[in-house]
């Protein structure tokens, strides 16, 4: 699918400024509103001042007022028309870049843009920005120039190298609840099973010297942090901290800024930040959050937590971010399918589809080349160029087990670049069972049957374990 772009500018308290743009970058039309920050009314602002009042309706007023602030009713009529156009006719991606003055409007900044949503009462259906499966929501630095952008590709034949670095307190019995396991084993499997990626060894309790020396040595592409993080006042003015561990195995809280001096030696090309109010912002200063200070620093991209998470809620959704990049989706698009796996799986009252906040200073989003993203070894595609009669029973029992048609539906209709327009629906039989039949034969004479099973277990990581 091809991604156009809806980029809303915000200069100033009375403006709101869109550019339209085609996948080409190609300008598709401007338009001009006013931005009503009247919306956000006071007991809007109280909901939002206190986190743990976000919860219930009080999500959608929120979501909904933040939306008529940015939207007056010409922006509003202009965006469901692109939406209408590119998503719902065309059956494209529609980016929505936000970009805000934070010199001059820190507090502007600092609302969660995430729990945007489409009032009910315009009859339009459900569209939360930061969700739904047709959008990517993300947000960008004030007047960064194209020159700035940097690119994040993976060169070809290299691999994309992931460094996990664990910080746990141990003498702080609060801050020593730091649940890394998971998220270690599973990008251990992926190290297994994807000839890309390359997993390297945790970082865990490493005190911030050697964290720059590890950095500098192995050159990750990907940084994750997992850990502590939090919004102070510090001597009047609101300051984003991270607590690494001294040698004591006491925290070491460092400030964004000081943070951001851990990638003096080497710049990854995405900082994860799995700790909690990361990508928090200021109302009086959005340079002093963790994320931004590293926006600054040049990190291509920052992936973030506005909120306090929960250890399960941070864990399904890293898990599902690397699942979609690794699949070949963009770092924006990843970040938005999480999104809405955790409204799925936690319900849109509560606030934490919204937490994670992506940055970027990318040029684009994607890690591996599209044209390069499927390429597999030879080897590996030859052993399943000749499937015996037993390995196709165990193939196609194996997709009974795992997928519904529904699920293998969109697995085509999702690597449509890869198989092609309609493959499923060119699948004959009178029964699933034998439309199974079916496809693993059309997928053996098109010599895809490695593909299909590489893909299928970057969603379903026990599939046909046994061919």
């Amino acid at each position: 699918m091809n991604q156009y772009f809806y980029h809303i500018i915000v200069p100033n308290e009375n403006t709101v400024r869109v550019r339209k743009l085609s996948p080409q970058l190609a300008d598709k039309g401007r338009s001009t509103g006013k931005l009503n920050l009247a919306k956000i009314n006071d007991k809007i602002r109280e909901i939002i001042k206190v986190p743990t009042n976000l919860t219930g309706g009080k999500i959608t007023k929120v979501g909904e007022a933040l939306f008529e602030a940015l939207f007056d009713s010409q922006l509003r009529e202009d965006f469901l028309a692109y939406y209408q156009e590119v998503v719902k006719k065309q059956q494209q991606i529609l980016a929505v870049i936000l970009e805000i003055n934070e010199v001059a409007m820190p507090e502007v900044v600092a609302y969660p843009w995430e729990l945007m949503c489409l009032p009910q009462k315009y009859n339009q259906g459900e569209i939360y920005l930061a969700t739904d499966r047709k959008l990517n929501f993300y947000r960008c630095r004030y007047q960064l120039e194209e020159s700035e952008k940097l690119s994040i590709n993976i060169n070809e034949g290299e691999k994309l190298k992931i460094a996990l670095v664990v910080s746990k307190p141990t003498v702080d019995s609060q801050l020593s609840n730091v649940e890394y396991q998971e998220v270690q084993q599973y990008l251990k499997r992926v190290d297994s099973q994807q000839e890309q990626v390359e997993f390297l060894p945790v970082m865990d309790g490493l005190n911030f010297y050697d964290i720059v020396e590890r950095l500098e040595a192995n050159k990750p592409d990907i940084f994750h942090f997992i850990g502590h993080g939090q919004l102070v006042d510090k001597e009047g003015e609101d300051v984003g901290q991270v607590a690494l561990v001294n040698e004591f195995g006491e925290a070491d809280w460092k400030d964004a800024r000081m943070f951001g001096q851990l990638f003096s030696g080497h710049t990854p090309k995405i900082v994860v930040l799995q700790a909690c109010e990361t990508g928090k912002q200021s109302e009086t200063n959005a340079f002093s959050s963790v994320a931004f200070r590293l926006m600054l620093q040049g990190i291509p991209v920052v992936v973030a937590m506005q909120y306090k998470v929960s250890n399960q809620t941070a864990i399904s959704f890293v898990k599902e971010f690397y699942s979609k990049i690794i699949e070949g989706n963009s770092v924006e698009m990843a970040v938005q399918k999480a999104r809405f796996k955790l409204g799925i799986e936690n319900g849109y009252d509560k606030r934490d589809f919204a937490i994670p906040v992506v940055y970027m200073n990318a040029l684009d989003g994607y890690l591996f080349l599209k044209e390069s993203k499927y390429k597999f070894s030879n080897e590996k595609k030859n052993s399943f160029l000749n499937l015996t009669d037993a390995q196709k029973i165990k193939l196609r029992e194996e997709m009974e087990r795992v997928l519904s048609e529904d699920k293998l539906r969109t697995i085509f209709i999702e690597y449509e670049e890869k198989f092609g327009s309609n493959f499923y629906n060119q699948i004959s039989g009178d029964n699933y069972r034998t439309r199974l039949a079916d496809l693993i034969k059309e997928l053996k004479n098109q010599q895809l049957v490695y593909d299909f099973i590489t893909i299928v277990r970057y969603k379903y990581p026990n599939f046909a374990q046994d061919l």
